[in-house]
């Protein structure tokens, strides 16, 4: 099977990290892969687990950038295609169009847009995911496939003592403070606003607590109250903004425990992270969260008073935090393996190669690129 994956966003973050995934776990299992992508962005000057085929693309959709980024993609002579992102699905809805190629795509954000209707199949990352697409009549039921994305724990293993030093000492971070934390931009959407209010319940209740923020500032989507939050003398000298950083992952283990606040999420990719390192997580119900996280540490979305009352055990028990740790660790591993989630993958795929010639698509520019089950 010839995929061609179209993933439209420049910059590091979890459409691009998922989407890396998936595809070395492809090319592990033999796939022939194609990426399409930004020039220049994140993507593009990763490493992969086996021979790809890369090009550039703008994602415009004027006839020119059309034709540039279409007729090597049918020439390669793709099977189907994936897309990731707005503009790499725009693309790839007008692609499948002239060209008939089945057409997948991933919702890893919640966007009314068009594209989402001529997809032959859709992965939903979380229940709330699909329930938005269907719910509004952009997807059907039927089209709609609600799976995780995958996660290899394999790289990333437990904090040791040593990494928790390097990673403070690189950030000016007390080695003695309990560090509550985050990885992602901070914004409304982040809500970031409510790990400063988190921070001061814990402070109060006597616990030496810093909070560290790995992720540039959205200065057009800036939180209320965050600046009175900021300036709140009782945590005055207490939060580190590290801005937005290319080795965050590597700075994860300065965390005790990792907070996700998020007013809205598919399926985190950060969390995971942070999971995979045995650093323990709280989380607002959102996304696939309250489907690895314990119900006492899976909070309701603005419930700070609850985010504390969650944290405030683990902050003071360094015995349970590494027991939780742990314990987070091996649900990924668990529910999130790579091993799980392809045939799950590669199910989606038969389906919309299905439906592809149920609609009846006759656009194939050569016959012989129709793919058929094999024995068929």
């Amino acid at each position: 099977m010839k995929i061609a994956h179209l993933m439209s966003h420049p910059a590091l973050n979890g459409v691009a990290t998922s989407t890396k995934m998936l595809i070395d776990q492809q090319l592990r299992a033999g796939y022939e892969v194609m990426l399409v992508c930004p020039r220049n962005s994140w993507i593009a000057k990763q490493s992969f687990a086996g021979r790809l085929t890369m090009m550039a693309s703008t994602f415009k959709t004027l006839p020119a950038d059309l034709r540039n980024t279409g007729y090597p993609i049918r020439d390669w002579g793709r099977t189907l295609v994936h897309a990731h992102g707005s503009r790499a699905n725009k693309m790839a809805m007008i692609f499948t169009l002239s060209d008939g190629a089945p057409l997948v795509m991933t919702a890893h954000a919640r966007q009314f847009q068009i594209p989402w209707r001529f997809a032959h199949a859709v992965v939903g990352l979380s229940r709330q995911t699909a329930d938005y697409y269907t719910r509004r009549l952009l997807v059907s039921p039927r089209r709609m496939h609600i799976v995780p994305n995958m996660f290899d724990i394999g790289p990333l293993q437990p904090v040791t003592a040593d990494a928790r030093v390097e990673a403070r000492q690189k950030l000016g971070i007390r080695r003695e403070a309990l560090v509550l934390g985050s990885v992602g931009t901070v914004g409304a959407r982040k809500r970031q606003v409510d790990m400063l209010r988190v921070l001061k319940r814990v402070v109060a209740s006597g616990v030496d607590a810093e909070l560290l923020l790995i992720g540039g500032l959205d200065e057009g989507d800036v939180m209320r109250g965050w600046r009175e939050a900021m300036d709140d003398p009782a945590v005055s000298g207490r939060v580190h903004l590290a801005g937005q950083r290319t080795d965050a992952v590597a700075l994860v283990p300065a965390m005790d425990i990792f907070l996700c606040t998020s007013v809205r999420e598919e399926a985190p990719i950060a969390p995971l992270e942070a999971m995979a390192q045995a650093i323990p997580v709280v989380s607002t119900d959102v996304g696939n969260m309250v489907d690895l996280l314990p119900s006492e540490r899976v909070r309701p979305i603005g419930d700070v008073e609850g985010i504390a009352r969650a944290v405030e055990p683990l902050a003071g028990n360094d015995g349970l935090r590494v027991r939780e740790g742990l314990r987070d660790r091996q649900i990924v591993a668990d529910k999130l393996a790579p091993s799980s989630i392809l045939p799950q993958i590669e199910g989606i795929y038969r389906a919309a190669l299905g439906r592809a010639r149920d609609r009846g698509w006759k656009h194939f520019k050569n016959p012989a690129d129709r793919w058929r089950p094999e024995g068929e």
